[in-house]
């Protein structure tokens, strides 16, 4: 599932646009190179290692690039409205551990909220340096938690080859222009101590609460798909020019960048889906029209 922003978000369009991400409601450590998401069906699932799931589970011989992103650090989201925006928030709150039953108490006089990553870093992998790495290795048919891959509709086997990490987050809280922003600054402050975050006030109508973390918490990551045979052998991770639906019954496209695979056919935040039956799900609500100032 996606959850979409405004189509020119500067932030997550620069994530999706110059590095090929996938952005994520949920910031999570978990979410680190050599990861494995599969996708069927419009549906994205994240599993963990890919290399439990490989006959040869020994490290593979290459290393990652670490590097700042000082433009992603210094660009912030746009502003999108308090209901929508505190639907976002429940999503970062949750991924830097913090409670949010009383979030929308804490927020009265809010009307729009915005983030950015002011620490902003990229771990990743050179795409070719990874297929020498993974040349001759096999997917492990035996291992229950492959299965799905070798269905008579399987789903696709997409490999996290980088991240974009930060340890803060900082959220802007706006008030109506013209309009003193009344909002529960104590309680704020209580909800964020425990994480060593502050609370810094930039004016009468306007607020900024930054979040920290001891540890990256990735907020996007880019993938390639790895294709096999019938025994399980890697043999190809292409890249696309081409605009193509990957498995898809709902008219969601899939589209490579063009040699990574992007979720979504326009920036928006990612929600990870469960591995079960999803036509028994609930769609989510579309956010309002009026839900981007």
């Amino acid at each position: 599932m996606m959850l979409h922003l405004c189509t020119n978000d500067p932030l997550v369009t620069l994530v999706y646009d110059l590095f090929g991400a996938n952005a994520v409601r949920v910031p999570d450590a978990r979410i680190r190179p050599l990861s494995v998401v599969v996708h069927r069906n419009g549906r994205s699932i994240f599993r963990g290692s890919l290399l439990p799931l490989l006959t040869d589970s020994s490290p593979l011989s290459v290393q990652p690039a670490v590097s700042q992103l000082i433009d992603v650090s210094g660009r912030r989201s746009r502003r999108v409205s308090l209901d929508l925006g505190i639907h976002i928030l429940r999503g970062f709150l949750y991924g830097f551990g913090l409670p949010t039953a009383n979030l929308s108490t804490s927020l009265q006089g809010v009307s729009t909220v915005a983030f950015s990553f002011p620490t902003a870093m990229r771990v990743a992998y050179d795409v070719n340096a990874l297929g020498w790495a993974l040349a001759g290795r096999a997917i492990d048919r035996t291992n229950p938690a492959a299965a799905i891959l070798f269905e008579q509709t399987p789903y696709e086997l997409l490999l996290i080859d980088s991240v974009l990490t930060s340890r803060h987050i900082t959220i802007t809280l706006s008030g109506t222009k013209g309009q003193r922003l009344n909002v529960d600054i104590d309680a704020l402050r209580q909800m964020i101590s425990d994480l060593g975050g502050q609370i810094g006030i930039t004016g009468d109508s306007e607020l900024e609460m930054t979040l920290a973390s001891p540890h990256d918490l990735t907020f996007a990551f880019s993938c390639v798909r790895l294709f096999f045979n019938d025994e399980g052998f890697i043999t190809t991770m292409p890249p696309d020019l081409n605009r193509r639906v990957l498995g898809s019954t709902h008219g969601t496209t899939v589209r490579y960048s063009p040699d990574r695979v992007l979720l979504s056919e326009r920036p928006g935040l990612l929600m990870w889906d469960r591995l079960e039956e999803h036509q028994r799900r609930p769609a989510i609500a579309t956010p309002p029209a009026n839900a981007h100032e």
